[in-house]
């Protein structure tokens, strides 16, 4: 796990290896007083979800980590 320091405005890109054409933009976009981060993503290829939410790796995606089904088109 990579662990970064980032401010408001700032941003790391990833992309899949040798894929640079597809980049995906993390930025802080705002820091709240008490600490609360939000974060937006910019990647036209990329799937992003919350994954305490919408994702199971060990199973169906369309069930959360509570099993709780989700609406996933």
């Amino acid at each position: 796990m990579l662990l970064l320091n980032r401010k408001t405005n700032e941003s790391i890109t990833t992309w899949v290896r040798g894929c640079k054409e597809a980049p995906l933009v993390i930025r802080v976009a705002e820091v709240s007083p008490t600490g609360t981060v939000t974060l937006g993503f910019d990647g036209d290829t990329h799937t992003v979800c919350r994954t305490e939410l919408f994702h199971n790796y060990y199973g169906d995606e369309r069930y959360g980590y509570d099993g709780t089904k989700h609406n996933i088109r």
